[in-house]
């Protein structure tokens, strides 16, 4: 696949441009400006109906046929252009006669909403901004339950807005796309807003109890006896203010830094747990959290994009991998060692592959390196430098260094072992001190191949998974996750697979040895279930049971093989925020149980870079919200090792 513009046009490697929707009176995405720092907040669970609203609470309000969001720029502009998800997005709920105590929202309501410039939403004729600080009738709102019913409006509410002469507002304007008007509509889409909970600035937390809150202790289970009836309970959600907002601004071709890129990393061996991203101003933002999800340090580690992050078995060490070239053109890709927690810096070395660079080419990797005592292995997808025989095609490339020194391993790297691989994965296991890696492409091979590498010999032999490519930018598979096998030196991976017909994707399961031979044959996991399951990842829950996270849509949501590579995924928003699911299988892949629904307990996956990670008391994951987002969850599922 050519990486130039104007080659890559043609092909499904393409990603969207910057901005959904063209630009009102500006020529950039907005520059997220954050509120004053507040180092922890806990929100209920986000999406899912039964969160109380109460009036001096902050709310966002998303568009659900278009998955935009209300927003205010500084100007006092008001449109549904955007879907980010920040301050710019947040409205202060206050009431027109204010009352002594707290008051809980509900249906015919009437409401003033206050936007982050201290302007208020307004009725400017049947046109809406939010330019005035002076509070008169056309700032008045009565909100209303979008099917008529009365009663209370709770988080993930469908809701209309009506001015004080009863017109409603329309959010979706079908002549200008994206603007505000108020006036009469038959198309009740148009009209249509969900309601979510943003920030509790209430002092009453519910209405609809004045009884004081109690606390309850529960000793968590053995994770051996973890079952899928028990997922739920196990589950808690902490909700996280970043000290900086995730970057809103999405790229181009491989050419910017990601909005959705967030590599989430943990070890049993360690309480700390830890996150990277790019925030607002493309800095390469690390944060490192103690047991009870604390920030203890923060580090920035460059404007360049992120790519990977891993504990060193022991916990002793973190490494992050940064992708050069996507700020300054031509800058090398590197390894980042730190000491934890203190995240003094060991070493920092470059990336130097003779062959294949990371500087143009960012897909979308749940790990994209491996670590042990010894090595640290990077595989992921490039681009062929110039003058090599591959010159601007996309391949595969696998570089060590020595983990001590960051001295490249010439003699043990690898690069394109798989024209036009997009798919590649990798992990360590340090019962066998061996790596498992894997590659899926459109060309060759069009197949799913597991690789051995082992006290820095790759093996020849490979476990084929049959799948197809067209050699132009589609195939069968889509990114999935290796994971160590800790009772044994060998390994499990879940992957999702879609005929060349057009069928859903579907997950499958493998346990694959140390040699890279299947242990037993890929076994499909919902096979009497109907839609597609993508973005999947596991962990070993028990000797001979798995636990498996994967996001789960009725219908094939994304229909091309390059997925991973946009940046978005092009996935709706109903999919992203409710479809995680959770499930268990046997070391067959037979399911144990039924999949829970973990979006509807408020602890959804992400869906591009899922990282579903050990920690000590468990398991965990984290979400952020999209582009511009400023907070994160922080989930987990607690459960004791024997």
């Amino acid at each position: 696949l050519k990486a130039t513009s104007a080659e890559a046009a043609g092909h499904r490697c393409v990603t969207s441009n910057v901005c959904p929707r063209p630009k009102p009176r500006s020529n950039a995405c907005p520059i997220f400006t954050p509120d004053a720092a507040v180092a922890f907040l806990t929100l209920p669970a986000r999406g899912a109906p039964g969160g109380d609203i109460v009036l001096a609470d902050e709310v966002f309000f998303t568009v659900p046929r278009t998955d935009r969001r209300l927003t205010v720029e500084k100007t006092g502009f008001a449109h549904t252009f955007w879907a980010h998800r920040g301050a710019w997005q947040r409205f202060h709920l206050e009431e027109v006669a204010p009352s002594a105590s707290a008051v809980g929202l509900s249906s015919g309501q009437q409401v003033m909403l206050k936007a982050w410039t201290g302007g208020y939403l307004t009725d400017k004729g049947g046109r809406m901004s939010a330019k005035s600080r002076d509070t008169s009738a056309s700032q008045v709102w009565t909100i209303k339950s979008a099917d008529g019913s009365e009663g209370p409006i709770v988080s993930g509410s469908r809701v209309v807005l009506y001015s004080r002469h009863g017109a409603p507002v329309v959010v979706d304007d079908p002549e200008k796309p994206g603007r505000l008007a108020v006036r009469d509509e038959s198309d009740v889409s148009r009209l249509e807003l969900v309601i979510e909970l943003a920030r509790r600035r209430s002092t009453a937390a519910s209405t609809t109890s004045t009884a004081p809150p109690t606390t309850t202790t529960t000793t968590p289970r053995a994770c051996a006896d973890l079952d899928a009836a028990g997922l739920a309970s196990a589950l808690s959600v902490k909700t996280v203010q970043l000290p900086s907002a995730l970057r809103s601004r999405c790229p181009g071709f491989g050419v910017d830094t990601s909005c959705r890129h967030a590599f989430y990393a943990a070890t049993p061996s360690n309480e700390a747990h830890a996150l990277l991203y790019n925030d607002e101003e493309r800095n390469a933002t690390l944060l490192l959290f103690d047991g009870e999800d604390r920030l203890l340090r923060t580090r920035v580690l460059g404007t360049e994009e992120v790519r990977g992050l891993q504990f060193e078995p022991s916990g002793a060490h973190l490494v992050a991998l940064i992708s050069g070239g996507t700020n300054v053109w031509g800058s090398p890709s590197y390894f980042v060692k730190m000491e934890v927690p203190s995240l003094e810096v060991v070493w920092t070395e470059p990336i130097e592959s003779d062959v294949v660079g990371l500087e143009r080419w960012t897909p979308d990797n749940s790990d994209a390196i491996a670590v042990s005592a010894d090595r640290y292995v990077l595989h992921s997808a490039g681009v062929c430098r110039s003058g090599k025989w591959c010159a601007s095609h996309q391949g595969d490339t696998t570089q060590v260094l020595n983990a001590s020194t960051g001295e490249r391993i010439t003699s043990e790297g690898r690069d394109w072992r798989a024209s036009h691989s997009c798919k590649q994965m990798i992990a360590y296991n340090p019962n066998s001190d061996a790596f498992l890696l894997a590659n899926a492409g459109d060309y060759f091979p069009t197949d799913l191949q597991f690789l051995a590498f082992e006290q820095g010999v790759h093996s020849r032999h490979a476990a084929v998974f049959p799948s197809w490519g067209d050699g132009v930018g589609k195939q069968g598979v889509t990114l999935g996750a290796i994971k160590a096998d800790p009772w044994s030196p060998d390994f499990a991976s879940v992957w999702s697979y879609g005929t060349e017909d057009g069928g859903p994707d579907k997950l499958y399961f493998a346990r694959i040895s140390k040699d890279a031979a299947f242990l037993q044959q890929p076994a499909e996991v919902f096979q009497n279930m109907t839609g597609t399951e993508i973005g999947g990842n596991l962990a070993p829950l028990a000797e001979g049971r798995w636990l498996i996270a994967y996001t789960h849509a009725e219908t094939d949501v994304i229909t091309d093989y390059m997925k991973v590579i946009f940046d978005t995924w092009q996935v709706p928003r109903e999919v992203r925020i409710g479809g995680s699911r959770l499930a268990i299988v046997n070391s067959e892949g037979e399911l144990l149980g039924d999949p829970v629904d973990i979006s509807a307990l408020g602890a959804p996956f992400p869906v591009e870079i899922n990282h579903l990670v050990q920690r000590p008391d468990g398991f965990g994951w984290i979400f952020i919200d999209g582009p511009g987002s400023d907070f994160v969850k922080i989930a987990r599922l607690k459960c004791t090792r024997r």
